[in-house]
């Protein structure tokens, strides 16, 4: 399939209502939801990032989140009907001034971020095209399923969702590391964030916690159930 082929594909998939993140769980995120979105959180304090990019936005599920830990957000996404339930959850929050688009900005966005996006787009032609959206110094935070964790497969096999999903084949650490700095990243940290499914622990945050950090270990981490991807646009 071609990138535009992929791209057409992705956008119908999305624009199903049936498709789209629930708009209860944008608003109040589980429990293992909001242990990802941490980690983002955490990136973006660490760099002194307040001005960001979500790339991929969808429904707002990482957006809302962001709104709410007072962040200038600019929601991208390629389905129109994703963004304007988006917008609409963002009105009814107070958050008005949300700015959305289906395309990038280019050089001027101090952070990119995004959830389960990377294995959606061809790596090979999105990679570039976010590098130069940033300024200098600029970041992108990531978070993406592992594709050497088999639980992902059984998932994919339950929900007949392959066709759009194959991407996560390419979010292995190696190949993520290996594209980042090709395309002009360096400072590349993949943290491995839970071995099991995460979901499983959601009755203790404890036992989520624990398995978080397993996910990191050496070994471990190769077979990480999801990544956390941060890496600085490279002006060299």
């Amino acid at each position: 399939m071609t990138a535009n082929g992929q791209e057409k594909a992705q956008r119908q998939y999305f624009d199903k209502v049936k498709n789209q993140y629930p708009s209860n769980l944008v608003i109040k995120p589980p429990g293992h939801v909001l242990a990802e979105f941490r980690k983002i959180h955490y990136y973006l304090q660490l760099h002194n990032l307040s001005s960001v990019v979500d790339f991929g936005a969808g429904t707002g599920r990482l957006t809302i989140f962001l709104l709410k830990h007072r962040y200038k957000v600019f929601a991208v996404d390629l389905s129109e009907k994703s963004l304007r339930v988006l917008k609409n959850a963002a009105n009814n929050l107070g958050y008005r001034q949300l700015k959305t688009a289906t395309s990038l900005p280019e050089n001027q966005c101090q952070a990119i971020v995004g959830a389960d996006i990377l294995h959606h787009v061809d790596m090979d032609v999105y990679l570039p095209l976010l590098n130069r959206s940033l300024i200098k110094n600029g970041r992108v935070i990531f978070s993406e399923p592992g594709a050497w964790n088999p639980s992902w497969y059984i998932y994919l096999s339950v929900t007949h969702s392959w066709r759009i999903e194959k991407g996560l084949l390419s979010c292995n650490i190696i190949n993520l590391k290996k594209k980042l700095e090709h395309y002009g990243f360096s400072d590349i940290k993949i943290e491995g964030l839970g071995f099991l499914p995460r979901v499983f622990f959601q009755f203790s945050d404890k036992l989520c916690a624990i398995n978080d950090v397993m996910g990191d270990w050496p070994i471990f981490k190769l077979f990480a159930y999801r990544y956390i991807i941060c890496a600085q646009k490279n002006d060299q």
